[in-house]
């Protein structure tokens, strides 16, 4: 008689990332509460309040746990089926932010629900990696071709749009991290000096005034054009690529 095992929730799940996760949480919630906390107040009454930032992030930290055991429930199929939906979500929701967000400390990036706020900027990183995996895993998918690398970087790059246009520079240069994937799928590593070039950028923005920087980038832009010409006259992307990295450097910097 053959025996039947039922599969474990658990296989699979990588039980050191998962508690080096819980033990990073836990140091920066142990530091918000031994900032915030009184002598004079009631622990529980605090905790539970939702008037704390402490208590707040408890809340959320129960929320995450429960969607990460709703997660593994999942049949994994949904996340398979549904990254284009969520992404286009996203970027709806991004989207609203210039219309129904409020402005918290300068940028315009938050969608208040209550007694909380929504980031779309945040939630939209995950959708977009799920795009991201879904695209690169098509048969169809060619990464040796420039359509590919431009459908990809499209797909990485439309959030990044939005977070400098909501003055959120800092997190849309966590989206330059899904160049490191896509080097893996056969992107070539220019790509990757220009995601570092534009890391420097952000902290020479920190060190220079702004009219400088634009004249710098503009002067760079054009030295290329004029180096690379006959490089340019055999291919036309290469223009594009120079010419797109400046639009972008540009709003980067204004």
């Amino acid at each position: 008689m053959m025996s039947h095992q039922n599969p474990m929730i658990s296989k699979g799940i990588d039980w050191v990332v998962i508690w080096l996760y819980a033990i990073i949480v836990s140091i920066g919630l142990i530091c918000i509460f031994s900032v915030e906390f009184k002598s004079n107040d009631q622990f529980f009454q605090s905790l539970f309040s939702f008037k704390k930032n402490y208590s707040k992030q408890m809340f959320f930290l129960c929320i995450s746990a429960v969607m990460a055991i709703f997660i593994l429930l999942m049949d994994s199929k949904f996340f398979t089926a549904t990254p284009n939906i969520l992404y286009i979500l996203g970027i709806l929701l991004m989207s609203a932010t210039f219309v129904v967000g409020k402005d918290v400390n300068g940028s315009r990036s938050w969608i208040p629900l209550g007694f909380m706020n929504l980031q779309p900027v945040e939630t939209c990183k995950i959708f977009t990696a799920l795009a991201l995996a879904k695209y690169l895993a098509q048969p169809g998918t060619d990464f040796t071709k420039t359509r590919s690398h431009a459908i990809a970087a499209g797909i990485c790059f439309l959030p990044i749009v939005f977070s400098i246009l909501q003055n959120e520079t800092g997190l849309a240069l966590v989206y330059f991290a899904f160049l490191l994937p896509m080097y893996r799928e056969g992107l070539p590593s220019g790509y990757l000096i220009i995601g570092a070039s534009l890391g420097a950028l952000l902290v020479i923005t920190l060190l220079l005034p702004t009219m400088p920087l634009l004249i710098g980038i503009a002067v760079v832009a054009v030295g290329c054009i004029f180096f690379m010409k006959r490089k340019i006259k055999r291919s036309r992307s290469l223009l594009i690529i120079i010419v797109g990295m400046w639009a972008i450097s540009s709003l980067f910097v204004g």
